[in-house]
């Protein structure tokens, strides 16, 4: 009998999975610097996409979550409507480890039948994650980085930028990155020096440098090698060198205000003597310290040979604050990814970008990250639909 209910579960997890997931939440991610004994009074939005009213359970799991007060624990969302579930977050004196120490706010939709009957089936409901970082810094000096690779065609420059993100207590005086290109076998084929800077704690800056491509079509591998006041980081990628197929020409925003959906064209422009269709864009918005807010994709459209078009991504910017941003933005097409990384300046009646030394990379695809994604959203309503399931036993014990 037990293992009958079982299966009851799993297969209405399974059944729940298929569908699309009603219940949205934003921001995907909110991070906080840590301030000993610091209160911060939060709130999440949730969405109802799904066709009828539903209620939806709020909670925290994770490390912080002792220091975690939910205020709205059970809200009320219409169809197709959107509604805000508040919490506290009450920061202790100290925390042991310095770096991110993370909590998962979790948005369950609550079964409706919850007491009766019908508990079996409707264990399997649907439910999403914000997640809530605390970083806390480290002692001295510590850094971090990212490289990006603006790569082009054979003949023309290939622009190399580390964002290097400082994380410690103390600032940085002097940081500076000798990139090193590598051939096919490995053999060393051109070595260039970055722009040398200072960085404060708590902030980020670009060291940035270009390499003539003068070599033929294929893949590269770069050794960047960055250090600070007696530092050293590592990083390490591939990238190629010809065969560009679109190219990100502009993205502007017109008639903004901060709080509305702002509208990003963006221009592209087709280097291939074909028609390219379903090219489609996915944009993510970062702060300066490379932290992930929010996600976005754009409708898809057909490229003309040799042509140009344009592509609409939307940001909902109600929870967005002035300041400077980083917009990942990546263009897929015919199995092909170009990436870019654009500097974005939000006002409160503008959005300013620059295409400067980014990330411009085309290469084959592996597994969509739609497909993976969908995979961890079965999986995660798999294991919620265990861990209700389990909730309700011991309740009636």
């Amino acid at each position: 009998m037990k293992a009958d209910k079982f299966l009851a579960w799993i297969v209405a997890a399974l059944i729940v999975s298929g569908m699309c997931l009603a219940i949205g939440v934003s921001p995907v991610r909110k991070v906080v610097d840590f301030e000993p004994n610091k209160e911060y009074e939060l709130e999440l939005k949730i969405s109802n996409d799904g066709q009828k009213d539903i209620k939806a359970l709020v909670y925290s799991h994770g490390e912080l979550t002792e220091y975690i007060g939910i205020v709205d624990s059970l809200v009320s969302i219409g169809k197709d409507e959107e509604t805000k579930a508040r919490f506290r977050l009450g920061l202790p004196a100290s925390l042991d480890k310095p770096g991110i120490h993370k909590a998962e706010m979790v948005v369950m939709e609550y079964p409706s039948s919850y007491g009766t009957e019908k508990e079996t089936v409707v264990l399997a409901t649907a439910s999403v994650v914000s997640e809530l970082w605390v970083r806390v810094p480290y002692p001295g000096k510590y850094a971090e980085a990212r490289l990006y690779i603006d790569a082009k065609n054979t003949g023309e420059d290939v622009n190399f930028a580390v964002a290097l993100m400082n994380f410690g207590k103390e600032d940085i005086q002097k940081a500076k990155a000798v990139i090193r290109i590598l051939g096919a076998t490995y053999e060393e084929i051109g070595v260039i020096e970055t722009n040398e800077a200072g960085i404060k704690t708590g902030g980020q800056e670009k060291l940035t440098a270009s390499w003539p491509a003068d070599v033929n079509p294929g893949k590269y591998h770069v050794i960047a090698e960055i250090t600070y006041d007696g530092k050293k980081l590592i990083l390490e990628d591939n990238f190629e060198v010809g065969n560009l197929l679109i190219d990100i020409k502009k993205i502007s925003v017109k008639d903004f205000s901060l709080g509305d959906v702002a509208v990003f064209d963006i221009l592209l422009e087709s280097k291939w003597n074909e028609q390219i269709n379903n090219v489609y864009g996915e944009m993510t918005v970062m702060d300066r310290q490379g932290t992930e807010y929010t996600k976005f994709k754009t409708a898809s459209i057909d490229m003309p040979a040799m042509g140009e078009g344009t592509l609409k991504a939307y940001w909902d910017t109600e929870n967005a604050k002035v300041g400077q941003y980083s917009l990942r933005l990546l263009i897929h097409y015919a199995e092909k990814v170009t990436e870019k990384l654009i500097e974005a300046e939000v006002n409160i009646d503008s959005i300013r970008t620059e295409l400067g030394a980014t990330a411009q990379v085309v290469a084959q695809e592996g597994m969509g990250r739609d497909t993976l994604l969908t995979i961890l959203v079965i999986i995660l309503i798999i294991i919620n639909a265990a861990w209700f399931a389990y909730f309700i036993k011991s309740r009636k014990k």
